[in-house]
């Protein structure tokens, strides 16, 4: 690296970050009844995850998708927490204390973890360009890193400027401390609340978390909890507000987000916490 950063073709070098999923994700998946296509036009969610679970009954949703770790393969899903977040973000399942409203959602697809749960930079920095051209508005981006890299706040600000919504999970520790992609700038960092409002307790918090939302789902293999469902519920609510107002730009689903969000507990937890009355006053204001 001090090599390269003497070399003045260079404007910057860094290491190629490894990022880690969540732990405790299923293998595999029950699959669910049939699920129909979503109206011709609806502008889809991307999940950038650890791919797709082929059985899970997912296809008709799904507009794109995309092995990012190794792009010959046809998308699957070796670790299943992909499978969850697009069960959530698709609007398929909802998180605890929500309802699944209204036509599932278009699914882009995008496997950016290996069979190990691992991923880089530059993986990670494909399947952000994936996601843009195949017309996704919201991605969600339920993992994250302590590591800051000048490269993927890069990556994150130019997938900003083409439009895109970007969501990402705070964390299940309660450090305090920032975590990326989610402390970036223009990304929602979600922090989880459990059923009472009250914060949940490994949920993550600091200054750098923007709401809170639902922590825990049932899903077709389980009940699970943590902010990817926090996550992954947001990412759902804000592609819905776009299908229903396609003209809509980033900054005004942002600030109509905002305004609709319950009150927040103390403590970092950000602004506000979407719940159901936040969800409906965010959908029918």
């Amino acid at each position: 690296l001090r090599q390269l950063g003497r070399n003045p073709l260079i404007a910057h070098a860094e290491l190629n970050y490894v990022t880690r999923l969540p732990g405790g994700s299923p293998s595999g998946f029950p699959a669910l009844p049939a699920v129909s296509p979503p109206a011709d036009g609806s502008i889809p969610v991307a999940v950038l995850d650890s791919g797709l679970d082929p059985q899970a009954g997912l296809a008709p949703l799904v507009s794109a998708g995309w092995d990012a770790v190794d792009p010959d393969r046809a998308l699957a899903d070796p670790d299943g927490h992909g499978t969850q977040m697009a069960f959530l973000a698709s609007g398929v399942l909802a998180a605890d204390g929500f309802s699944a409203s209204g036509a599932p959602l278009p699914l882009v697809s995008v496997r950016a973890f290996d069979e190990d749960g691992k991923t880089s930079n530059f993986a990670l920095m494909q399947a952000l360009a994936y996601a843009v051209k195949a017309g996704a508005k919201v991605v969600n981006m339920s993992w994250g890193s302590a590591v800051d890299s000048e490269f993927m706040r890069t990556a994150i600000q130019v997938a900003a400027k083409q439009g895109l919504i970007l969501v990402a999970a705070a964390g299940n520790e309660p450090t305090g401390n920032a975590v990326y992609p989610a402390a970036y700038s223009d990304v929602i960092a979600v922090g989880g609340v459990g059923a009472d409002g009250q914060p949940w307790a490994n949920s993550n918090h600091g200054a750098f978390v923007d709401l809170s939302a639902p922590a825990s789902a049932t899903l077709p293999s389980g009940s699970y909890v943590g902010t990817s469902i926090s996550s992954a519920a947001v990412a759902n609510a804000l592609a819905q507000y776009l299908n229903q107002r396609p003209k809509a730009t980033a900054a005004e689903v942002r600030a109509a987000l905002a305004a609709a969000l319950s009150p927040a507990p103390a403590g970092g937890y950000g602004t506000g916490v979407l719940d159901a009355a936040a969800l409906r006053r965010f959908l029918n204001p």
